[in-house]
Formats: C-alpha cells, structure tokens, sequence
C-alpha cells in the first residue's frame, strides 16, 4: 500500500459509514491543524481508502478518521491497509503507539482494529456518545 499525503477524503462511502467519521468537510478544516496529517491510500494506482491522525504527543498518534471506499470493502482491504499503515507510520514518523474509537456496536471496525492487534481501554458512555477506545503499542 502507498500512503499519499492529501489534506480532503476523495472515496465514497454509505450514508451510514459517513455517521462514523466526521463530514468531509470536516476532515478539510481538521487537516489544516498542527499536529494532523492525512493520507490517500492506495493499492498501486487504485485508490482504495482514506486515514487521518493526530499526533497527541511525541510519536503517539490518534487514528481519528479511517476508512475504505465503498467499492472495495469486505476485500482484506481495510485490515491490509491498516497494517501497512502503522508499518509506514513506524518507518517515517517513528510510531510508538496509536489510539482510536469506533462507535459502540460496530462490530466490523471492532473485528478489524482487534486483528491488527488493537486492544480496548475503556468505553465511554456520557449522553449521546457511546465509543469504545482502543489502543496499539
């Protein structure tokens, strides 16, 4: 997989897959901040997914938004991609640990963040938000 820095997502994905991540018009003003950076990924020329992060300290870094376009789901894509990811981000970026969440329920992110080796800290549960945050060391 190659990781091409982007600063907006360009792939497609289901009404209900856009609840999940911040809106893409979101994810442009998020990409300006300092600390942010954002990826295309691609497998060859093919355009297949979309990951931004947030450095929160030193070589840490938030997985804030993570996704694989429409088209290629349910292809190994998303747990491939996730791999390489964090083996890019060890390579360049001297990666020591990243965070993420998923929506309380979403059971595919669950399966897929736990196969790369992702494992829970805690659950959130105050009013409308229900995540489950998960960490890779």
């Amino acid at each position: 997989m190659k990781f091409i820095e982007s600063s907006e997502m360009k792939i497609e994905l289901t009404k209900e897959q856009q609840k999940q991540l911040c809106s893409k018009k979101n994810i442009i003003k998020i990409a300006r901040k300092k600390g942010v950076i954002t990826f295309d990924i691609y497998d060859e020329d093919l355009l297949i997914g979309f990951a931004q992060l947030y450095e929160y300290k030193k070589n840490c870094y938030f997985l804030w938004n993570y996704a694989i376009d429409t088209k290629y789901q349910n292809m190994q894509y998303g747990t491939k991609a996730l791999i390489d990811l964090i083996a890019f981000l060890k390579d360049n970026y001297q990666l020591i640990e990243m965070t993420t969440t998923y929506l309380w329920g979403n059971e595919h992110a669950k399966h897929i963040y736990e196969k790369v080796g992702f494992t829970e800290t805690s659950v959130v549960h105050e009013g409308k938000v229900h995540e489950v945050n998960m960490i890779y060391k």
